[in-house]
């Protein structure tokens, strides 16, 4: 517009300019030719303001939206995984009870043959005895040396009897081969009376006892070897 069109009015006393400029802007003067559009001016600066906050409020809204879409997505792919992952834990689950079936099928067969009455036998435990002296009369200064006993796998043998020299040491032989016989010293019987009875563990084959007379008279011996196989 070229010119300016004015609007003389009067409001709550005071007379008023409205006019138009060329840009098509409305200016409004008072009585005294000042322009009011301050006011104005700041309304609309407000007003901006708030269309200028409801734009960014609205680019918030869509970028929370666009991450909600994100999230979303990833939502779902996880949810399909989910399901793949279930689905294969379904195929193991049969097949572990296909193989717990297999088992307990097993299971059922060794029980079936297992059942029953569970005998238990134990082999008879026999002593064998024998006599080595039966009251064999040893001179005096004389050495009497038994038979040898072939013990095998005994490992416990008992050497019991008689003789009629309290202060004899009966001594105690052994050998691997029967035939070569070593004193063991460790086992000697030392008597204390006519009677005597020794256990002794023998780690050789054959064993032997030997007596010897130097008590100043004959004396009479009797001896027994017994063990239990």
């Amino acid at each position: 517009m070229s010119g300016m069109i004015q609007i003389v009015g009067k409001s709550s006393g005071v007379s008023n300019l409205l006019s138009v400029d060329s840009s098509g802007r409305v200016v409004v003067k008072d009585a005294d030719n000042i322009t009011q559009t301050t006011a104005i001016n700041t309304k609309l600066t407000a007003i901006d303001a708030v269309l200028d906050n409801s734009l960014v409020q609205q680019t918030a809204c869509a970028t929370d939206l666009a991450a909600l879409e994100v999230l979303q997505t990833g939502g779902n792919a996880s949810l399909s995984a989910i399901a793949t992952d279930a689905a294969a834990l379904e195929v193991l689950q049969t097949s572990t009870n296909a193989v717990l079936s297999t088992i307990e099928t097993s299971n059922a067969a060794i029980q079936s043959a297992v059942e029953g009455t569970l005998s238990v036998s134990a082999p008879a435990i026999s002593t064998t005895s024998t006599v080595l002296e039966n009251a064999t009369s040893v001179a005096n200064m004389a050495t009497e040396t038994t038979p040898s006993v072939d013990v095998g796998a005994v490992r416990r043998v008992a050497f019991f009897g008689s003789l009629d020299d309290s202060s004899a040491v009966i001594k105690v032989e052994v050998s691997a081969d029967n035939s070569t016989f070593y004193e063991n010293t460790e086992q000697a019987i030392y008597l204390s009376s006519d009677n005597f009875f020794r256990t002794i563990d023998i780690d050789a084959r054959y064993v032997r006892l030997k007596y010897e007379n130097s008590s100043g008279a004959a004396k009479t011996w009797t001896a027994i070897a017994s063990y239990k196989a």
